[in-house]
C-alpha cells in the first residue's frame, strides 16, 4: 500500500476506511508507515482514528512510537480517551514514565485507571528505585487524600442517618 492513500483517506475524512488500512499497516508491521503513523497520532482529533494508530504503531512494535503516544497521554484532547493509548504501550518498556503512569491510576475512568496498573505492573521490574518511591509516595498522598474524604462522608452519613 502506498502512504498517500492513507492520507487520503484521512484528508477525506473517510475515517472507516482509514482505519481498515491502519489496522493492515500494523497487521503487515510495516515500519516503512511509522512516521506517517506517528504524525496522525499527534495531528488527529479523532479519538477511533488515534486509537487505530496507537494499536498499529504497538503490533509494528516501533519504538519511536512510545515518546509521542505518551505526549497524547498528556495532551488535553485525549482526556477521555486514553485507555488504548496505554493499552498501545505494553508492548513497550515504558519504565521512564512511570510517574505518569502512576498519576493516570487516579483518573474516573476505570478504563484508564485499570490500564495505567496493567501497565505498571508489566514495567514494575524495569523501574529504577528512585522512580518506583516517587510512585509509591503519590500513592501513599492520594490514599491520605481519600481517607479524608471517606472520614468526611462518614460523617455525613451518620448525620442522615440519626434523623
Amino acid at each position: 500500500m502506498q502512504i498517500s492513500e492513507l492520507e487520503e483517506k484521512i484528508k477525506a475524512n473517510c475515517i472507516n476506511e482509514a482505519i481498515k488500512l491502519i489496522d493492515e499497516i500494523g497487521c503487515r508491521k510495516d515500519v516503512q508507515e511509522v512516521p506517517l503513523l506517528i504524525y496522525y497520532l499527534v495531528e488527529t482529533d479523532n479519538n477511533g482514528l488515534r486509537n487505530a494508530i496507537a494499536v498499529a504503531l504497538s503490533d509494528i512494535g516501533s519504538v519511536e512510537a512510545v515518546e509521542p503516544i505518551v505526549k497524547m497521554l498528556k495532551h488535553p484532547k485525549t482526556l477521555r480517551s486514553r485507555g488504548t493509548l496505554l493499552y498501545a504501550l505494553e508492548a513497550f518498556d515504558c519504565s521512564d514514565y512511570s510517574e505518569l503512569i502512576t498519576e493516570l491510576l487516579f483518573e474516573d475512568s476505570f478504563e484508564v485507571s485499570r490500564q495505567s496498573f496493567l501497565l505498571l505492573e508489566a514495567n514494575v521490574d524495569r523501574i529504577s528505585p528512585e522512580k518506583k518511591q516517587k510512585c509509591i509516595e503519590k500513592i501513599q498522598r492520594k490514599m491520605d487524600s481519600l481517607n479524608d474524604k471517606i472520614e468526611f462522608l462518614s460523617e455525613s452519613l451518620n448525620v442522615l442517618m440519626d434523623e
